[in-house]
């Protein structure tokens, strides 16, 4: 996320303001802060379930990530809240837990001012089967497998990355792509990598 996105999802229809790009993505508030990913909080479904420790570290071998987790909400214009810096990852935690039923959503910068690099810059190279674990606080890691990546309009409809109605337990990722657009501080795409707990 290039220190400033605006991760914008649309509320109901996510405007899928993806997961942190150059300038901080989702209008998620990065260390300029502006940036945010607009969730339908209203529609998130959370079932009853036995609820899983809460999320410290996430780690994918296969592009070399070991991010502390921060945990974020939504900012004051209704949208998802984004790391505050380059080399952390956000747990979106108004929804589930990763482990729990229902999509658990993590969202990370791509690129970042001054060239630096961000958390997610490689997000795009994971392919179906790739391996990506989480570990909570007590120190257990839960696996999760890439099913597919999929690339979203910032407009777009992404309804199914906040919500599953599946009872498994799934874990997306989320960050931008595409051509910055100065004005509305957005890039034009987001790319989403969809995972399901290994059992």
């Amino acid at each position: 996320m290039r220190s400033k996105i605006s991760f914008a999802w649309s509320v109901v229809i996510i405007s899928i303001t993806g997961v942190i790009c150059s300038w901080i993505i989702i209008s998620f508030p990065a260390p300029s802060s502006n940036d945010q990913i607009v969730a339908p909080i209203a529609n998130i479904i959370v079932p009853k379930q036995v609820i899983a420790e809460l999320p410290a570290r996430l780690i994918i071998p296969a592009i070399h990530i070991n991010a502390f987790i921060e945990y974020v909400g939504l900012t004051s214009s209704g949208a998802m809240a984004v790391p505050q810096g380059p080399n952390d990852v956000a747990w979106f935690d108004l929804g589930p837990r990763p482990g729990s039923s229902g999509s658990a959503v993590i969202a990370g910068h791509e690129g970042w001012k001054d060239n630096i690099p961000a958390v997610f810059d490689s997000l795009h190279q994971l392919k179906a089967g790739d391996l990506i674990y989480i570990e909570d606080q007590k120190g257990a890691t839960s696996t999760f497998v890439v099913q597919k990546t999929e690339i979203y309009d910032q407009n777009g409809n992404s309804s199914t990355v906040f919500n599953s109605t599946d009872g498994l337990a799934h874990l997306n990722l989320i960050t931008c792509e595409g051509v910055w657009n100065a004005t509305e501080q957005s890039y034009s795409n987001r790319i989403v990598v969809f995972t399901d707990k290994e059992n």
